[in-house]
């Protein structure tokens, strides 16, 4: 499989929203403050919501089915916005850069995508499955989740760090983000099913095996194991065996989604993806973006 993705039709002016490049290109203390000066961690995520729904509304119009990437990344960070103003964290500053930091890998990809640039992101493969309509709804929705927690989400986790300056862990905040992304997902799922398959989204379903992470016990698995691999990744001994199995799951789920070893489920998927490619609808901002 081709490593470098099939370029799309881009919209009009062909820009990728970028994402706090000011905080993101800094080392995190100057990140936390940087946060602080765009008005804090709910702010911040809002204004990233903003920044991938611009961007989902960019591959929208230009009919690109990768717009469910960046929609599906966009719903959770609201959620996650809306979960710094009630849940109580402990340091919801840092809570926000993880989302901040975690979300610029899958638009840095997306910007090699807009130049051109080969890239041997994880995301470069999904944004060609779904520019070619290889993948229905439900299918795209499960590899932005896959790449968003299994190659992603550790990454990010050793840039901001995994502990506070004290050394203390930041654990319980972490396992507090899965209540607002958790309860929130089958919701997701719904709303763009029906958004992008307003006449088949009822029939769009994918196999079992992939579909739990779609589910609130599948996330908090997912991000259970990002923990575990953020921690092998800072360790010498470990860090290439946790590289190479970050960047492998999310090609190995495109590659079995794709091609079903059971005949019949390879039938199924098939006339799945062909009825998604004939009915998927492009509602564009007319519908609003949330």
């Amino acid at each position: 499989m081709s490593k470098q993705s099939g370029k799309p039709q881009p919209p009009e002016d062909g820009r990728v929203v970028d994402l706090y490049p000011q905080i993101l290109a800094e080392p995190r203390e100057l990140g936390i403050d940087a946060i602080r000066r765009s008005g804090g961690p709910h702010r911040a995520l809002e204004d990233l919501v903003d920044r991938l729904e611009k961007q989902a509304d960019r591959l929208e119009e230009a009919r690109d089915s990768s717009c469910v990437f960046a929609r599906v990344l966009a719903r959770m960070n609201h959620r996650l916005a809306d979960g710094v103003l009630r849940s109580g964290w402990d340091d919801p500053e840092w809570v926000a850069l993880l989302a901040l930091r975690t979300a610029d890998q899958y638009l840095h990809a997306l910007r090699a995508r807009h130049a051109g640039q080969p890239t041997h992101s994880v995301w470069a493969s999904l944004f060609e499955a779904a520019h070619k309509r290889q993948t229905s709804v439900s299918e795209e929705l499960v590899l932005a989740l896959t790449a968003h927690f299994v190659h992603d989400l550790p990454r990010a986790l050793v840039e901001v760090g995994l502990r506070n300056k004290s050394g203390e862990t930041r654990l319980r905040d972490y396992h507090a983000i899965n209540d607002p992304l958790g309860l929130a997902i089958e919701d997701i799922r719904i709303d763009l099913t029906r958004r992008y398959e307003s006449w088949f989204a009822p029939a769009d379903r994918v196999d079992t095996s992939f579909a739990r992470i779609l589910s609130n016990e599948g996330v908090r698995v997912a991000r259970a194991t990002a923990w575990y691999n953020a921690e092998r990744l800072l360790h010498e001994q470990t860090r290439a065996s946790a590289q190479a199995a970050i960047r492998r799951w999310p090609l190995v789920t495109l590659y079995e989604l794709l091609h079903p070893p059971v005949w019949s489920t390879r039938f199924a998927s098939r006339r799945v993806r062909l009825l998604s490619r004939w009915t998927r609808s492009w509602p564009g901002k007319h519908l609003g973006s949330r």
